[in-house]
């Protein structure tokens, strides 16, 4: 950590877009839901296969197929349009990561949000995902942080613990065995 703080730039690409436009797609309830409906489709359809007419297995075929297969490309279309159309994920964007919350730089431009204005926190296998409200949130590839998870999730510990922030299971669960290896 660098002075308390971490520092790390991130250059956004189809991949990384990619993971957290699933993650939203399949972590709330609809999304659930319809994989669950998919997948209950797709087994009603193998088990009762010579029972059922070709109308009904078109249905589920077209049900089985939603969420599995024609949601994520759907979305992977719409995330290559996102990419390429964002000026902002053309060039990297630099983040300074501290007690007084974050930093995003690009260019000559800066912007910064205390960690009293951040909604929730999450993290999953890949990436941390740091809400400022339901529809804005950084993206912190864990590739592009420089091996610096563990220092990122002990700041988000220790800067939220006072404030209204949300924060995953993943980060106390992982925050908690960081805190026991060093006692």
């Amino acid at each position: 950590m660098n002075q308390k703080g971490i520092e790390f730039s991130v250059q956004m690409t189809v991949k990384e877009v990619y993971k957290y436009t699933l993650y939203h797609v399949y972590n709330g309830f609809s999304g659930r839901f319809g994989l669950i409906v998919s997948i209950a489709a797709l087994v009603i359809l193998v088990v009762n296969f010579s029972e059922i007419d070709d109308r009904t297995k078109t249905i589920f075929i077209i049900l089985g197929l939603w969420f599995t297969v024609l949601e994520p490309l759907m979305a992977l279309s719409r995330v290559k349009l996102q990419v390429k159309r964002n000026k902002a994920y053309q060039q990297p964007l630099n983040y300074r990561v501290d007690e007084n919350g974050i930093t995003v730089s690009q260019n000559e431009q800066s912007q910064s949000i205390g960690w009293d204005k951040l909604m929730k926190i999450v993290e999953t296998q890949s990436q941390f995902l740091v809400y400022s409200s339901r529809i804005h949130s950084f993206i912190f590839p864990k590739s592009m942080m420089g091996g610096q998870e563990d220092a990122m999730r002990a700041l988000i510990l220790e800067y939220t613990k006072d404030t209204d922030a949300v924060l995953n299971s993943r980060i106390k669960r992982l925050g908690k065995k960081m805190t026991s290896q060093n006692n």
